[in-house]
């Protein structure tokens, strides 16, 4: 008697299920993560020109803009080899790095080392955009723009929120022996690493890697329909 060994396709997997966990867990992700980014980079300004002088305030702004652009490329590349999680949480952690070196470079002065933090603190708006990319890989064609925005609503909430809890940040890490203005950046690395930690646990599956699964069986039905 003849034995059918053709094993059963997976259960496709919740789509709708996976996509509505993945909104709500970036959403939460991204009010935190831009809460950290805003609050530090409300006083950053202003701590550089504390730390190393007027004439190069600006340039330690634009240090946080440049870390940002220079780590998307590699946490993309981390991102298309292993997915969006790991991508995310080791920027997120980069940032938090950066924060804490900041504030270590406000305790001791230390000009290049403040140059340094705001390079690595941009991994914290790097994380937050791509989020946004997060936030579509399984969404319906119709709603990708719906979604998208969702996402980056949730990083306004925290944006203009933040700011005004700096002078809090900055009288409460000030009892604890930490210098002026340092307290914002406190308070970003800790929000980062909090943003980190969520993700690592919470964001499974990966929407990414789930993505690609999904689209493997279509991709090699669509020649077998031509024939």
């Amino acid at each position: 008697m003849a034995t059918d060994l053709t094993a059963p396709a997976p259960p496709r997997p919740d789509v709708a299920g996976i996509q509505r966990r993945t909104l709500r867990l970036l959403f939460l992700t991204q009010v935190i993560g831009g809460t950290g980014v805003a609050i530090g980079v409300s006083v950053g300004a202003l701590l550089a020109a504390r730390v190393a002088g007027t004439a190069l305030a600006g340039v330690a702004q634009s240090a946080a803009v440049v870390g940002a652009a220079l780590l998307a490329v590699p946490v993309t590349r981390l991102m298309t080899a292993r997915g969006r999680r790991p991508g995310l949480v080791t920027a997120y952690l980069v940032g938090a790095v950066g924060g804490v070196l900041v504030v270590v470079a406000t305790a001791t002065r230390l000009v290049p080392l403040l140059f340094v933090g705001m390079l690595l603190f941009g991994g914290g708006t790097a994380a937050n955009l791509q989020a946004r990319y997060t936030a579509v890989d399984l969404a319906e064609p119709e709603r990708r723009g719906r979604q998208l925005s969702l996402v980056v609503w949730a990083t306004t909430i925290g944006s203009v929120a933040a700011p005004n809890f700096a002078a809090l940040a900055d009288d409460t890490t000030h009892r604890w022996g930490l210098p002026t203005l340092a307290g914002p950046f406190a308070f970003s690395a800790v929000a980062f690493t909090l943003a980190a930690v969520v993700l690592l646990v919470l964001l499974r599956p990966d929407p990414l890697l789930t993505a690609r699964r999904l689209a493997a069986p279509e991709a090699g039905a669509a020649p077998a329909a031509t024939r």
